[in-house]
């Protein structure tokens, strides 16, 4: 292994926000951090490069972290791989050790354990997993009599019984029956207890609501949570919140003693509080750079400004974007309070909105599922607010929905140079309070080029925003938007104290677009497609399409990739429209076909048909365009077929 990639890690974990926070640690410590978002994307960059050592979930939807260090493993690839989970049962660390993985850490994730394992794998970064540790997770001896519990179950049988199996190990246990109680003894006496359980489902205070109290004011005692059953959901928010450990019921007589011993002997080896504000440090750095990502690739058209009241806040931002063909999307999130517990709920709704963002582009639908997906948890004190939009600027129009955001500006540019600016219509119910799916509040605007428009939580005043840009107007006449909503906000903070989180997005639609392409547009039709496929006839010339290549099946691709999306990507809705693009370079056609649909995945193996009938029109699809043409390329909703010069 070369020195260059002695120093690159692999990622492996669906959730952006944990990821981002990994990195960061990870990159503070001078290394490469290259990211999977499940174990399919991680086996495929296995195939092709290298890494020192590889950091994977073990909860992820479709190949879970036990079935990645599998295949990893029969690959031949003798790279450590460490699992992050929250499930910290011995169980679940000896399903890992069978599977092939070489350690387990557990969530949430603290920066020094990250650097202890650093310089364990340092040393030897090539060396076989075959050479296990049988004390992968040592423990240092405790004296039980030394720690005092507090148990927090409301079921008088249960209570008894893991009160009794407490104590039998030398534990002085306390139980009391609902969380109330639990907090208004700890706070009185905190300096008793060193140790809380408490069941999730508990009547008052939950067992949820308690950890959060308990990490915020007594950041050193150790906090464990249990639950009936194994919610994933669930349980991957307590590790966040800060617990210690988190279990089933059935795994608590067999799983809970080895957990406290361990969380035991990690306080043990490090000072919990600087460890504890260093991690804070790390989650309000992570949540900083996901709020200022944006999209995947970098554009001029959207920009994004923000500013934290406190250490950790509960603004959040993002964009997407859904085709080649100008379709996008941008949401802004505001979570209720300035705390940790904050930055958590805003790393959920990120999740929840990278699963359900490309099936539910239109914004109303989009906040309608994620307030269902809220409602289905109990986040009694926290509520959030949200502009979403959805922005088609190949045909210039926005569609602008609000729960409980302020309304955004529209400004537009007159002919004299002179602006106008539109205060559009905000408000409605935040999400996660009520269940009703009719109480958000939507528009549809005409973007022309040289307008803008400002999104923004209600950190910032609508008329400190106005004030300056009629105060500045050269702030508008620009080519690109990036940077503009920093200085509008740096303005706004020389005039006015900061007394909340304060996020801008900006996005402009430019006068001048550079784009070599020819474009066609029609609704989602047959008939449409007939025209399509006449159109692209009569612009693509005998000597454009590269040597060795027949027109009559270039076509024939065309029109089947414009078949689909038809069928598939807009399901005949008259409404959505198709965009056809073709691009032309020596030796090479490019053909952008996008739809308004959510986007599929490419089949590992497609099709090749040896003997193609031009007559039979459609239900052929995929194996025809892989068939003609020497590429096919999906980026979300767009299906681009490439055509080069046969050598």
């Amino acid at each position: 292994m070369s020195a260059s990639e002695s120093r690159r890690i692999l990622i492996v974990e669906d959730n952006p926000f944990n990821r981002k926070l990994l990195q960061t640690i990870l990159e503070q410590e001078g290394f490469v951090v290259e990211e999977c978002k499940n174990g399919k994307e991680a086996i495929e960059r296995l195939k092709e490069e290298k890494f020192s050592l590889i950091f994977t979930d073990l909860l992820m939807p479709g190949m879970d972290g036990f079935e990645t260090i599998r295949r990893i493993r029969d690959m031949g690839i003798a790279t450590p791989i460490v699992t992050t989970s929250s499930m910290n049962s011995k169980q679940d660390r000896q399903r890992c050790l069978e599977a092939g993985a070489d350690d387990f850490l557990p969530k949430p994730i603290q920066t020094e354990q990250i650097r202890e394992l650093l310089k364990k794998y340092e040393k030897n970064t090539t060396q076989s997993p075959a050479a296990k540790d049988d004390n992968e997770c040592p423990v240092s001896p405790i004296n039980a009599s030394d720690y005092r519990i507090l148990l927090v179950e409301d079921d008088e049988t249960l209570g008894r019984r893991y009160q009794q199996f407490l104590e039998k190990f030398g534990f002085h246990t306390i139980r009391v029956f609902h969380g109330d109680k639990a907090w208004e003894i700890f706070k009185l006496h905190n300096r008793d207890y060193d140790i809380i359980i408490s069941n999730v489902f508990t009547s008052g205070i939950d067992g949820l609501g308690l950890l959060v109290n308990i990490k915020r004011d007594y950041p050193d005692t150790l906090v464990f949570i249990y639950a009936a059953e194994h919610d994933t959901d669930m349980f991957q928010l307590a590790a966040r919140i800060g617990a210690d450990g988190v279990l089933t019921q059935a795994e608590f007589e067999s799983g809970m003693i080895p957990m406290i011993e361990s969380a035991i002997y990690r306080c043990a080896q490090k000072t919990s509080r600087a460890t504890a504000a260093d991690t804070v440090n790390q989650v309000r750095k992570a949540q900083a750079n996901l709020i200022r990502l944006g999209c995947a690739e970098p554009c001029n058209t959207i920009d994004i400004a923000y500013s934290q009241l406190t250490d950790a806040g509960g603004d959040v931002a993002s964009c997407r974007r859904f085709n080649l063909a100008g379709r996008c999307g941008v949401v802004l999130g505001d979570v209720s309070g300035h705390n940790v517990m904050s930055s958590y709920i805003s790393a959920i709704f990120l999740g929840i909105l990278s699963s359900v963002w490309n099936k539910n582009q239109n914004p109303s639908d989009l906040l309608r599922t994620v307030n269902a997906e809220l409602n289905k948890a109990d986040y009694a004190d926290y509520h959030l607010c949200v502009s979403a939009l959805l922005w088609d600027r190949r045909r210039g129009k926005l569609r602008l929905a609000t729960a409980g955001n302020p309304g955004a500006l529209w400004v537009k540019k007159k002919n004299n140079g002179d602006i106008d600016i539109e205060e559009l219509g905000g408000g409605g119910m935040c999400l996660g309070w009520v269940k009703e799916d009719f109480i958000f509040t939507d528009c549809e605007i005409e973007m022309t080029p040289g307008d803008f428009l400002f999104l923004f939580s209600d950190g910032i005043d609508s008329k400190a925003v106005i004030d300056i840009l009629n105060a500045d107007k050269e702030l508008l006449r620009r080519e690109t938007t990036k940077g503009i909503s920093q200085q509008i906000l740096d303005r706004i903070l020389a005039k006015q104290v900061q007394k909340d989180d304060m996020i801008l997005v900006a996005l402009s639609e430019p006068e001048t677009i550079s784009d070599a392409g020819l474009h066609y547009s029609f609704p989602s039709t047959y008939s449409g497609v007939e025209g399509a496929c006449q159109w692209a006839a009569e612009m693509i010339k005998a000597e454009q399409i590269p040597e060795g290549k027949e027109s009559v099946l270039v076509l024939l691709a065309i029109r089947e990739a414009l078949i689909n999306a038809v069928n598939y990507g807009n399901a005949f809705s008259h409404q959505a429209f198709v965009d056809l693009s073709l691009y032309f370079k020596p030796g090479e056609l490019r053909v952008d076909i996008s739809d308004e649909g959510a986007g599929f995945a490419l089949p590992a193996i497609l099709n090749k048909i040896e003997h193609i009938r031009v007559e039979q029109l459609g239900n052929r699809g995929l194996a025809v365009m892989n068939s003609v043409s020497d590429q096919v390329v999906v980026n979300g909703s767009t299906v681009s077929l490439i055509f080069r010069r046969n050598i």
